[in-house]
């Protein structure tokens, strides 16, 4: 690092993620910044904070910023703390989220085999009889918690019907989901998070070790034998990249639809002349489910290192910086979207970037869409009375997701 770059390492405003009203609202900060300092350091991250749509988007397309932010962290590492993370770090390192070409490429080939359009299509009609199934539950309760009796278990049940998991899994891969969340996006500094994200990862890891050899005494139509068959095709999927793309299927699978469903309904109950346009015409859940993913979507930003010095705005990011690519503050740049804090149902285009952009495009995106038209329309068709009945929320802290602990509704 030059002393030339650290000197233009000093600006303000100073952005603090651990900072409760950030937590609850990040965008205040977020725009400040998008006009002010477009390309800021944070001392508090120790790395760039990027919020422009087009930055952005140039970011996600640049050769030369990786994805791989694990290697040069656990590197850094003295040897005492590599060993308390380092079976976490063995399969996070399986991700294809972490991985640049040609690693991305060659396992991006290989998912695209098992994660279809088709496969997301087949799926149609066991999303909405789940989603009816956990409605039915509901009617005639006038209390319940939205996250806890719908969003999570929804997309949660999908994805283990994907793999062929039994439900009444749920709560301990959902314990061990959680643990591992600590480590890959809690903005919170706990002592014990490190340990319990190496213990969720490794037990999770222990419980798809025991799924594989099921699979390959009894194949089935799941994504595990799916993988499992293209491993035996193609010899470079090593059984650590089987266990290790399963937990990211049940992580991803069902982190990002949770909050999409909760930031959704919450968006809609929040701006009632939107969920009545919506209820009168449901034929704008398309572009409805498309501007929830702008407004307040389940992304709220990436983490890239620079692998070669580059200018930004007049700032050099220098080899091996991180850079905090934010999602959400690109989808509220007005340079790009006409009064982004308005939330508009039908607005196009909407073109945001919230499943992220260029090589490392959400695979799973098209399964999230379709979960949340078919859950948000049945919802407000099912409780057209539905009413937000706390003041204040519970944000999680992390930068890279975005949504709400709990969030208590009124039926009528």
């Amino acid at each position: 690092m030059t002393s030339s770059t650290v000197d233009q390492k000093i600006s303000a405003p100073v952005y603090d993620p651990r900072d409760q009203a950030i937590i609850d609202d990040p965008l205040p900060a977020l725009r400040a910044l998008q006009e002010h300092d477009p390309v800021h350091w944070s001392d508090k991250l120790r790395g760039w904070v990027i919020t422009r749509y087009d930055d952005v988007r140039r970011i996600q397309l640049n050769e030369h910023i990786s994805a791989d932010r694990l290697t040069p962290y656990y590197e850094s590492l003295p040897s005492e703390q590599q060993n308390r993370i380092r079976e976490l770090i063995r399969y996070l390192n399986t991700w294809v989220a972490f991985k640049d070409p040609p690693e991305h490429t060659r396992l991006r080939r290989l998912m695209n085999k098992v994660f279809t359009p088709g496969a997301v299509r087949h799926l149609h009609g066991s999303v909405a009889r789940a989603v009816d199934l956990l409605l039915d539950g509901l009617e005639g309760r006038e209390h319940f918690d939205f996250i806890e009796d719908f969003a999570y278990p929804l997309p949660a049940t999908v994805i283990m019907d994907m793999l062929g998991l039994p439900h009444t899994d749920m709560e301990r891969l959902k314990d061990w989901s959680n643990k591992m969340q600590l480590f890959i996006g809690s903005a919170t500094a706990s002592p014990n998070k490190h340990a319990l994200a190496q213990e969720g990862a490794v037990e999770m890891a222990d419980y798809f070790r025991e799924v594989i050899l099921e699979r390959e005494r009894t194949p089935g139509d799941d994504m595990i034998s799916k993988l499992l068959a293209i491993r035996d095709e193609d010899a470079t999927l090593s059984e650590d990249e089987v266990i290790g793309t399963s937990i990211l299927f049940l992580f991803a699978g069902h982190e990002t639809t949770t909050n999409l469903l909760g930031n959704g309904i919450r968006a809609l109950l929040q701006h009632p002349e939107q969920l009545a346009r919506l209820q009168a015409d449901p034929a704008l859940i398309k572009p409805a489910v498309e501007e929830i993913l702008r407004f307040d979507g389940p992304t709220g930003a990436l983490v890239r290192i620079v692998k070669q010095d580059h200018e930004l705005h007049g700032r050099l990011l220098a080899r091996g910086d991180r850079v905090f690519v934010m999602v959400n503050a690109a989808n509220h740049d007005p340079r790009k979207f006409t009064e982004p804090g308005r939330f508009d149902i039908s607005r196009d285009p909407n073109p945001h970037l919230t499943f992220n952009y260029g090589p490392h495009f959400c695979l799973g995106a098209p399964l999230a869409r379709m979960e949340g038209e078919v859950a948000i329309a049945e919802v407000i068709r099912r409780f057209p009375g539905l009413r937000l009945t706390a003041e204040h929320y519970e944000y999680m802290d992390t930068l890279v997701m975005r949504g709400v602990r709990s969030m208590p509704v009124a039926a009528w």
